[in-house]
């Protein structure tokens, strides 16, 4: 058997075998993010398969909004057609997106302020390519912005519900009725989040269905939370205001 120690020769194999395992391991997380946050050297910028890293990335996604707003900017530049906009706004967007990505904490969770500035770009570009968009909405790009939206991002559930309606309504499944329930109750529409939570639970398995009533629950209990958070940060600053009463 080759971990025999006592055999002749056996230890020094073992020892390369090792050695061989650790060179591996620490490449993959090195050059490809295995184990960590998924962003390595050869993968940081996965659409493209480039070692880009977030500098260029947002270097590029100056480089699209350029190109999109080009015909309104630049005097003399070609028009371009709303649906060649709506392509460079999308292509920005997702950029930023990616680029937030080298600005995320994994240790807290949490994005760094550069990070959520790039997630306030990618959403400044996502809202323009729908304005402009005359068709089908790029669905995986809907559903990085429904991420860029979640509490863990920009903590906007207006626009989480608008992402998360269009991922619904191109793979409706209790997956992403969920997601939309959960966007919709963080947002406080009750509304939008009891409907799509019923048609979630309609479609989950019984066992799930406690779970997903907890999450549910969580999710609007968080929202009066910040919502009081919020009342009290007011009140805080009206009377530290010489004006306040």
């Amino acid at each position: 058997m080759l971990f025999d120690l006592r055999a002749s020769g056996r230890r020094r194999v073992v020892k390369v075998v090792y050695v061989f395992l650790a060179v591996l391991i620490g490449g993959g997380l090195v050059l490809f993010g295995v184990g960590g946050s998924g962003f390595g050297l050869l993968n940081s910028d996965q659409n493209k398969g480039g070692g880009s890293s977030g500098s260029s990335l947002e270097s590029q996604a100056l480089s699209a909004e350029k190109k999109a707003g080009a015909s309104v900017i630049v005097v003399g530049a070609p028009k371009q057609t709303p649906a060649q906009q709506a392509k460079q706004w999308g292509a920005a967007a997702r950029l930023r997106f990616q680029a937030a990505s080298a600005g995320f904490d994994t240790t807290s969770g949490q994005y760094t302020p550069q990070g959520k500035a790039q997630l306030e770009a990618a959403s400044t570009d996502w809202l323009r390519y729908l304005a402009l968009q005359n068709g089908t909405v790029d669905l995986t790009l809907a559903k990085l912005m429904a991420q860029a939206y979640s509490s863990g991002g920009l903590s906007d559930g207006k626009n989480g519900v608008r992402a998360w309606q269009i991922v619904v309504a191109a793979e409706p499944s209790a997956a992403s009725y969920t997601q939309l329930a959960i966007a919709a109750y963080l947002g406080g529409d009750n509304s939008i989040g009891n409907q799509a939570g019923a048609k979630a639970l309609a479609l989950s398995p019984k066992a799930q269905r406690a779970t997903l009533k907890n999450q549910f629950i969580s999710a609007k209990a968080q929202y009066k939370l910040q919502k009081q958070q919020a009342a009290k940060q007011a009140a805080q600053g009206s009377a530290a205001s010489p004006l306040g009463g």
